[in-house]
């Protein structure tokens, strides 16, 4: 997979070769508020939703809401992810940890992932989602409606993920004259640090990666605090969507690991 190359700090060159091992391509995510169409990549608005399909409903009976939409013939595309058809995110509406069970994060009771693989035409979609009640202003969206915009880079391993000591072989600990930083890592930790929404690559925590050594899930999607949008986890937090690569390549999205932390 072709990517554009990484631009590094000047103090971080000597290790080019180092982090060029690392790095994976991602496609970055900015975000512009406004209306949508139902087959556009989005966060929040209302979803593609062939009439044939049934509205996700969380534990309690609620119709979830539209957290996230990502159609891919309009992403560039990267290895093992799909190149066409609608990969959707919901959330519980009235859930207060934004539909993440912290004892089992794999459970899409709260939150759900589905994919459609072919993407029909508006004449075959709901189009009148008057059937979802209004919770009143005690359950307000966690995402106001924007459309994204895609942008093919280069991401080095982060320093958040679990696997950075094992795949960047390279000593950062070194003291550096610099207005910023103390360290090198310092340096990396900062500069080269995967925020922002994203999919692919390498993620981005305030706290800690929760995958352990051994674990097998890459980034699916990546999801960042954002005034455009106003969209916020907790405390200027981040959701991190994990998956197997070979239930990516399945399309087998109901195995993913849902986090989110915030400072």
């Amino acid at each position: 997979m072709i990517h554009p190359a990484l631009k590094l700090p000047k103090e971080l060159e000597v290790y080019r070769s180092e982090i060029d091992k690392t790095v994976k391509p991602c496609v970055r995510i900015t975000t512009e508020k406004g209306e949508t169409s139902l087959t556009q990549s989005k966060f929040g608005g209302q979803p593609y939703m062939p009439k044939e399909c049934t509205h996700p409903k969380d534990e309690h009976n609620h119709y979830m809401a539209l957290f996230a939409q990502i159609n891919f013939s309009e992403v560039p595309h990267i290895e093992a992810m799909p190149k066409t058809g609608i990969l959707q995110f919901y959330l519980s509406p009235v859930d207060d940890m934004y539909g993440l069970d912290f004892d089992d994060p794999y459970s899409q009771k709260n939150f759900r992932i589905v994919f459609h693989e072919k993407v029909v035409e508006e004449s075959e979609l709901i189009t009148d989602f008057s059937y979802i009640p209004d919770l009143g202003d005690d359950y307000e969206s966690i995402v106001e409606e924007g459309r994204m915009k895609f942008e093919l880079i280069a991401s080095p391993v982060s320093n958040g993920d679990f696997r950075f000591e094992e795949l960047l072989d390279a000593d950062l600990s070194k003291p550096i004259n610099h207005k910023k930083y103390e360290d090198l890592l310092e340096l990396y930790t900062e500069e080269l640090a995967a925020e922002g929404h994203r999919i692919g690559g390498y993620p981005y925590f305030t706290q800690m990666d929760p995958r352990e050594k051994g674990d097998p899930e890459i980034l699916l999607f990546q999801a960042d605090t954002d005034d455009e949008i106003g969209l916020m986890f907790g405390d200027c937090g981040v959701a991190n969507f994990f998956i197997r690569e070979e239930d990516l390549r399945n399309r087998n999205f109901q195995n993913v690991l849902y986090n989110w932390d915030c400072c």
